[in-house]
């Protein structure tokens, strides 16, 4: 596969509008001479992004985290300035609890926490040997902030705007065309179960970062902005497709294993199911309910069967609605067209992990207590610039599982911004004289590094020239060739990034694989407590388990070959979770015999997914047996409707445990044997 041009178009574009909005944010700044107008142009890079709606989404909780960090230091600077040891834990406390907040927020509202914790480093430490500017330095750097991201909004909702919602509306129409295509693959058996599993990981992944990127859909300029709801019942309905892809995956194994005229019957209609257009589809969910519902006596395969036509149902539906939603979505009055399909039911919050969190906070607090210390102790006036700078690096990479080699890719690039600022700074600007001639000189650089800002691959090499290089340079409405001054500071960041490595890579850096083993602990203890009955609502279950797959398949595509970190299957968990929801719903109106065994496979299921994999052996063959209890117990007698239903989940719960397991034999009662 050749690789994907880096100099494209659009890329060429977005990085002329970059460029132009940081010159109008520096040439309003100097006009009126605002004392750090470096700040602005390296915070239209900050929030820079190709699509208009993410740069106002950005933009907005970057300001609201600068105004925030701003009040905070206006509270601590000068009441805690004569004690440096209080004032030094106030910063730590204070940025790394906004930190810690920060990831436990994976939408852009976490950036304004960000924000809020390292906008005391920038603002707050150049005061501690100025306290009394204190008020003037917090207004001079939200005017700056202010101005770069007016600057940048304006620039790119006016000059040739992308808008969010159609690069969203265009991913979503992929990952509904990407479903449809496994699910034909599932429903013909075209793929293997490996390629199968993969394939879901993949669509999970995509969900999960689609959730995200749809929080910037309510900043776009389009008429879309208006059809918010709608697009989240649509990502709702996607979300329900993946377990029900795995099930039909496993019944259409099960059926085969059986290899009977009726289960072969069933195989076609699968088949035929998922070769065809949903158009169709009230022939084939018809001719599912007379399969699942002939007068066969009751056996596996007939609780087979009736699963077969409980899933097509459901996939038929959820396709049914995920092709009126993206029509809708097409008109231009979308959101009242679609107002009737909309469910009322909100997405749940994404899954926090509150473990890696702290850990996070605490390397970050680690990181600034001792670089604040060593600015302290060693009384050198750069140090400032050490601990800025490291606990900077420290919360923006705080996302990253292992954050070293992300760490030790921008120490060399900001050892190429250094050069290229010292040339800048030392030999082409002082022969610079006039704004044009500033701008087209600033242009030969950072035109092409904001290219590669645009390159999801290349964007840390865009972000490390583009940031770095203005604040290096430090652009003031005169520039000053003070040497010792641009060593002094070009040291202290390349120290500070050699520092927060080495303390990140013994506190912080957690492997891929650690962290996926952990997320599969959170979905077998997340379905642990749905068996405890402290997770009833199917809705929730569905979107939480969704979203901790999509973080694990984040994960898994980095896996080597070999690790076995990969093998498990967190969507036929969420099976495991559905079903369990289901039973525990249709036990309140079950007899009592039926409902005590229900209660007995609930007790089971939680005891089995407390325990480590290694140690489910015996459990699980329990479960199983409970299991083949409850469905054999109806052989001999006519069940209500509610038991009917409880039966059949019970079949497709056994089958989602132990897809491979012989299947439970019945025997007709002798009585029912002489009648007939």
């Amino acid at each position: 596969m050749s690789a994907r041009p880096v100099v494209t178009t659009s890329n060429v574009i977005f990085s002329l509008k970059t460029f132009l909005a940081a010159m109008l944010a520096y040439y309003i700044a100097i006009r009126f001479d605002l004392p750090r107008p470096f700040w602005a142009v390296a915070t239209v890079y900050i929030v820079a992004h190709p699509l208009s709606g993410a740069i106002s989404s950005k933009s907005f909780y970057r300001l609201l985290g600068t105004l925030t960090g701003g009040v905070a230091t206006l509270i601590m600077i000068p009441n805690l300035v004569n004690e440096p040891v209080l004032l030094s834990a106030a910063i730590i406390v204070w940025v790394s609890g906004c930190t810690f907040l920060s990831l436990l927020d994976r939408t852009p509202r976490g950036y304004a926490s960000l924000l809020a914790g390292y906008t005391v480093l920038l603002a707050g430490l150049p005061l501690v040997a100025a306290p009394t500017n204190t008020f003037d330095t917090v207004v001079s750097r939200v005017e700056e902030i202010g101005l770069a991201i007016l600057c940048a909004s304006i620039v790119s909702h006016v000059v040739l705007p992308v808008h969010v919602a159609t690069t969203l509306l265009g991913r979503i129409d992929a990952w509904i065309a990407r479903a449809q295509t496994l699910f034909t693959a599932t429903a013909t058996a075209e793929a293997d179960e490996a390629r199968s599993r993969a394939e879901r990981y993949a669509l999970a992944a995509d969900a999960v970062d689609l959730r995200s990127f749809t929080a910037h859909l309510r900043y776009d300029g389009s008429r879309y902005r208006r059809a918010m709801s709608v697009v989240r019942s649509l990502q709702q309905r996607m979300v329900s497709f993946l377990p029900l892809l795995s099930e039909l995956e496993d019944l259409r194994r099960a059926l085969a294993k059986l290899n009977t005229p009726r289960s072969e019957q069933a195989i076609s209609m699968i088949a035929a199911v998922g070769s065809r257009s949903t158009s169709a589809s009230g022939f084939f969910q018809t001719r599912a309910d007379l399969l699942a519902s002939s007068g066969a006596p009751r056996s596996w395969e007939s609780l087979l069967l009736a699963n077969v036509a409980r899933n097509l149902r459901d996939v038929l539906q959820v396709s049914r609605g995920c092709q009126f939603l993206q029509d809708a979505l097409k008109e231009e009055n979308a959101a009242r067209e679609a107002r009737r399909f909309v469910s009322p039911e909100n997405i749940p919050a994404p899954h926090r992990d509150i473990g890696m969190a702290l850990l996070s906070a605490l390397a970050v607090a680690i990181c600034l207590a001792t670089s604040m210390f060593f600015w302290i102790a060693s009384g050198w006036t750069d140090g400032m610039t050490f601990a800025q700078i490291s606990g900077v690096l420290c919360c923006l990479l705080a996302t990253i599982d292992d954050p070293v080699p992300a760490m030790r890719k921008f120490v060399v690039i900001t050892i190429g911004a250094v050069i290229a600022a010292f040339v800048y700074g030392f030999a082409i600007l002082p022969l610079i004289d006039g704004f044009v001639p500033l701008a087209a000189a600033l242009g030969l650089f950072m035109i092409p590094a904001g290219i590669c800002l645009a390159v999801p691959s290349l964007a840390i090499i865009g972000m490390g020239l583009c940031i770095n290089f203005p604040l290096l340079l430090a652009l003031q409405a005169r520039q000053s060739s003070d040497f010792m001054m641009f060593a002094n500071t070009g040291i202290a960041t390349i120290l500070a990034m050699v520092w927060t490595i080495m303390v990140c890579g013994i506190f912080r850096s957690v492997g891929t694989e650690t962290n996926a083993r952990r997320l599969f602990f959170v979905t077998q203890k997340h379905v642990a407590r749905i068996a405890a009955g402290r997770h009833a609502d199917a809705h929730v279950t569905r979107h939480h388990l969704i979203d901790v797959a999509g973080l694990f398949a984040a994960r898994a595509a980095k896996f080597s070959p070999a690790s076995g970190a990969s093998d498990p299957d967190l969507i036929r968990d969420l099976r495991t979770g559905l079903h369990i929801t289901a039973m525990q719903e249709l036990a309140d109106e079950a007899s009592m015999p039926m409902r005590l065994k229900a209660q007995a496979i609930f007790s089971g299921l939680e005891t089995l997914y407390r325990l480590a994999p290694a140690e489910r052996g015996e459990p699980l063959e329990n479960a199983i047996g409970m299991l083949d209890d409850l469905i054999l117990s109806t052989a001999d007698m006519v069940p209500v409707d509610a038991e009917t239903e409880l039966v059949v989940h019970a079949a497709g719960l056994r089958l989602c445990l132990a897809p491979e397991a012989d299947f439970p034999i019945f025997i007709t009662p002798p009585s029912k044997r002489n009648a007939a």
